[in-house]
């Protein structure tokens, strides 16, 4: 009798399972495929990667910056279309805080599995520095430092005040300055000389302060007057006709790591390199891009100006904004060309052999430098170039495992006036800070008016801004 239950309990069961089921969808055993799916699942033909912007296919990126290693690729798929958010990598070591050149990979596979052609990236991370800050002072004496250098005969063609180190265990020579007003009167055509610079007229008298080291060649580097970004009364803007801000530069001589190119502000490189020479030693001049008015520096801008080799074989210029100059001529020209405030600087590490591993010497100069006279004796001039005023000099050093700045002063240094002495007004170098004015007038027996004069009561500096009106 319970045997009779209790199959009568299953036969109930199995009865109300399969009333429940055919109450709900039924379920095809051998379902029809989907003739748009399986054309998609069937297919044969592999996608194809590009680089839509070539130029995506090598770039430099700043490091610990953020960046989209996708830039610049597309893919496209004979069925899909475009697939190009499908795409995938293979970034191996790939590390955005390392500096370095990586190798990237690139594929896609569509929906039938089908993988493209490759493509490889090449991303190079460069290292970043920050402004260095200062070193504490060392005043003791240094053991064993090298003897006052000499100096050599005067290098025809330029007006300039040149002090130097002797050759020794220097990593760097760091200055505040506050930046001179120039008068220039000799230009290749026809100028305004009721302006103390034209930007309308290519100049042929350009004034320069720049540092520079020496360990196997010699280095230059700092401002020179330069082309910049000008607007007339109608409110257009273009490049002027001649030097009319002073703007970062460096030139090198190298046998490795030339660096030369042109300007690719999409891929961050805002400079160009251009080098000349036969053989493996190249002369090289870098500039940065003028379109970048924050490097724009006037008379009356204090900075403070740094070279030094951040690592074994290279160098760097960093300038730092003290103070934005407060001069009227100033003033007036950077409202009136709309050009932005003076912003900090930091060049690109530039090659320099020996420096940061041996013994080498550093430099501060002010000049005058005249177009196409290199190495020819100089072009008389009535330009001149008003007090620069360098509140400090030091140079850098380590001491027992510290760094330390030491006073760029008459116990280590030699210095150049040339062609002639006489040219140049000077108050001499401090002993205690390496400090010194300097002002240029060649064919005169002195500049008496200093920056401040120059600038209130010149007419031709206080409507310079107005050119065009």
């Amino acid at each position: 009798m319970k045997k009779i239950m209790t199959l009568g309990i299953i036969v109930f069961l199995l009865m109300a399972i399969v009333g429940c089921q055919s109450d709900g969808p039924q379920v095809d055993p051998n379902p029809k495929p989907d003739p748009d799916e399986e054309k998609y699942l069937n297919d044969q033909i592999s996608p194809l990667l590009s680089f839509a912007d070539a130029s995506k296919q090598s770039v430099s990126i700043k490091q610990n910056s953020e960046y989209d290693i996708y830039q610049g690729l597309k893919a496209l798929d004979n069925l899909e279309g475009d697939i190009t958010s499908k795409i995938e990598a293979d970034l191996g070591d790939f590390d955005l805080s390392v500096p370095g050149t990586y190798e990237l990979v690139f594929y896609v596979l569509d929906r039938a599995g089908n993988v493209s052609n490759q493509l490889i990236k090449y991303i190079t991370v460069l290292e970043t520095y920050d402004v260095l800050a200062s070193y504490p002072i060392y005043q003791n004496t240094i053991s064993n430092e090298a003897q006052l250098p000499t100096a050599p005969n005067c290098f025809q063609g330029a007006y300039y005040h040149k002090v130097f180190s002797s050759k020794d265990y220097w990593l760097g020579l760091e200055a505040e300055v506050t930046l001179p007003m120039p008068d220039i009167n000799r230009y290749e055509m026809t100028y305004n000389d009721s302006l103390n610079i034209d930007p309308n007229a290519r100049n042929l008298d350009n004034p320069s302060l720049y540092m520079g080291g020496n360990a196997y060649a010699e280095s230059d580097v700092g401002l020179s007057l330069k082309n910049a970004l000008v607007k007339n009364s109608a409110g257009s803007t273009g490049i002027s006709v001649g030097s009319y801000a002073f703007r970062p530069f460096w030139r090198y001589i190298t046998s490795y790591d030339y660096d030369a190119g042109s300007y690719d502000r999409a891929n961050g490189r805002y400079y160009a390199v251009s080098c000349n020479g036969s053989g493996t030693s190249k002369n090289c001049s870098g500039n940065w891009d003028f379109n970048d008015t924050q490097y724009y520096y006037l008379p009356g801008d204090q900075l403070r100006m740094i070279v030094y080799s951040p690592k074994p074989g290279y160098l760097q210029l960093q300038i730092e904004v003290i103070a934005a100059s407060t001069l009227p001529y100033s003033v007036g020209v950077r409202t009136f060309n709309d050009w932005k405030a003076p912003e900090d600087f930091i060049s690109p590490v530039f090659p320099s052999s020996g420096h940061g591993s041996m013994k080498a010497e550093f430099k501060r100069v002010n000049a005058i430098d005249q177009v196409a006279n290199e190495g020819k004796p100089v072009k008389e001039t009535t330009t001149t170039v008003g007090e620069a005023i360098w509140h400090n000099t030091y140079l850098h050093r380590n001491i027992d495992g510290i760094l330390y700045r030491v006073a760029f002063n008459d116990t280590r240094t030699a210095v150049m006036s040339c062609p002639v002495a006489s040219y140049f007004t000077t108050t001499g170098i401090d002993d205690v800070t390496g400090g010194e004015t300097v002002a240029i007038h060649p064919f005169k027996t002195s500049l008496a008016m200093t920056i401040d004069q120059l600038s209130t009561m010149n007419s031709r500096a206080l409507n310079t801004h107005k050119k065009e009106e």
